[in-house]
């Protein structure tokens, strides 16, 4: 009985094509973490949630440049969309699928609170001298701000814990990071809850801050293993 030979179904060029979807999706994650810091170092003057109108308009007015930059990063910032898809793309076992399509659910889900924010940082830039004039206007668009960038703090967990558990189960992580993706989701998690107190001006955002930088390092790392084409042993 002759043995029979099945096949190969895969074209010759689909590791390159994956390898080069790869390196697109690691490229998209580090502009995605680059904005992410750029943007957080040019919004520290920024006032708090608490800030009263005044204090608010008074910012808008007077700082310009810092308002306007954060606004012009945002659609670079929808590179996280290449990053999360990558790694959905390279997830082949049922369970990593899974947790790839939770982190996938949980980015959408930030690009769409975080949409909010930045609507009202427009609004709030381009009519700032008229509102200057209607404080109560400025605190509910404020609180708008504030209740939207809580309720992120969620949503950049659930993205956190899914893709990291997707990416641990393809070695594109080192144990200890994955470990840290847990308490660091908890942490962003913990801090939306008190997001009423958060927009009180609560101290919650140091905790879901805690959370947010485990979630930088992370995208960095998962990014350059992308780039690289190696798994971490």
């Amino acid at each position: 009985m002759s043995a029979t030979t099945v096949p190969s179904t895969e074209s010759p060029t689909q590791p390159r094509q994956a390898a080069a979807l790869d390196r697109l999706a690691g490229a998209g994650g580090l502009v995605f973490a680059a904005v992410l810091v750029a943007d957080n170092i040019i919004r520290a003057g920024a006032p708090g949630f608490d800030a009263a109108p005044a204090q608010v308009s008074a910012y808008f007015l007077d700082h310009r440049a810092a308002a306007l930059v954060p606004l012009g990063l945002i659609p670079a910032g929808f590179t996280l969309f290449l990053f999360a898809a990558g790694l959905w793309a390279r997830a082949r076992q049922e369970e990593s699928r899974w947790w790839a399509g939770v982190g996938v659910l949980g980015a959408a889900t930030i690009a769409a609170l975080f949409a909010i924010v930045n609507i009202t940082e427009i609004v709030l830039t381009a009519k700032a001298a008229q509102l200057a004039s209607s404080p109560a206007v400025v605190q509910a668009l404020w609180t708008l701000r504030a209740a939207a960038f809580g309720l992120d703090l969620a949503a950049v967990g659930v993205a956190l814990i899914g893709l990291s558990r997707a990416a641990a189960a393809m070695r594109l992580l080192p144990s200890w990071l994955a470990l840290t993706a847990w308490p660091g989701a908890a942490c962003l998690l913990i801090a939306a809850v008190f997001t009423v107190a958060l927009a009180d001006g609560g101290p919650w955002l140091a905790v879901g801050l805690a959370g947010f930088i485990v979630w930088v390092v992370f995208v960095i790392t998962a990014s350059v293993s992308l780039l690289r084409g190696r798994q971490i042993p």
